[in-house]
């Protein structure tokens, strides 16, 4: 996530990772100093942090507040309640997931051709499946539905990640037009339902889950009938 300012961000979030009560008095700053977007991305990055660190259910406006050391009526101009609040740490968690995505595409390779497509395709599957493993309570927030208020869109949004990313195979003549149609649900569904088992402890142990991901990339793939032109 990116913040007009980053200091108060920074500031606030190395606070609650230390456990410290950061005030405005010790920022410099009053309330009505702070940019309205800053004090509202501040406290989103606090909410995720704390869901990844606690989980889902014990995160509360209040308990934000006191955490940020900001005040409950700061927090309620920002979030008209606990289902606006969640519902925005869920769009920041598909937004880390849509990064990890991104970066796991441009790392495996920035060539053109059928084959570094194929290498971006794969590695955006994979990165989904470590979205599961290293960060499961991020994940479990992630695809929730709350009752909130219409949010902006997610920036990277990982379903136009993949779109792009088959779109790409497709024009290459790597996936038919026949498959196209059906590719994304598909794909989706594979590596999303392996990731949600992952994210629950309930694929083996390390080896055993690094072997059922390069199992099911390779299903993913055969099910698509990618072929590398």
């Amino acid at each position: 996530m990116s913040f007009p300012h980053a200091t108060l961000a920074v500031k606030l979030t190395e606070a609650y990772d230390n456990g410290i009560m950061l005030t405005m008095s010790t920022l410099k700053k009053s309330a009505s100093e702070f940019h309205h977007g800053d004090l509202q991305a501040a406290l989103v990055m606090a909410g995720l942090r704390h869901v990844e660190k606690h989980g889902l259910n014990s995160l509360g406006l209040r308990q934000l507040a006191l955490v940020t050391g900001v005040s409950p009526t700061a927090v309620y101009r920002h979030f008209v309640d606990l289902e606006h609040l969640k519902a925005s740490v869920a769009k920041a968690s598909r937004e880390v997931l849509g990064t990890m995505m991104l970066d796991a595409m441009e790392s495996a390779s920035k060539a053109k051709g059928a084959k570094a497509a194929n290498e971006r395709f794969r590695a955006m599957g994979s990165a989904y499946i470590d979205f599961g493993l290293k960060k499961p309570n991020l994940f479990e927030i992630a695809f929730i539905c709350f009752d909130a208020p219409r949010l902006e869109e997610d920036s990277p949004n990982p379903w136009e990640l993949l779109m792009s990313s088959l779109t790409e195979l497709n024009e290459l003549g790597c996936i038919s037009d026949k498959n196209f149609k059906t590719a994304p649900m598909i794909a989706w569904s594979m590596v999303h339902g392996f990731a949600a088992l992952a994210a629950q402890g309930v694929t083996g142990t390390a080896q055993e889950t690094q072997a059922s991901k390069n199992d099911i990339l390779a299903a993913v793939k055969k099910a698509l009938d990618i072929k590398v032109i």
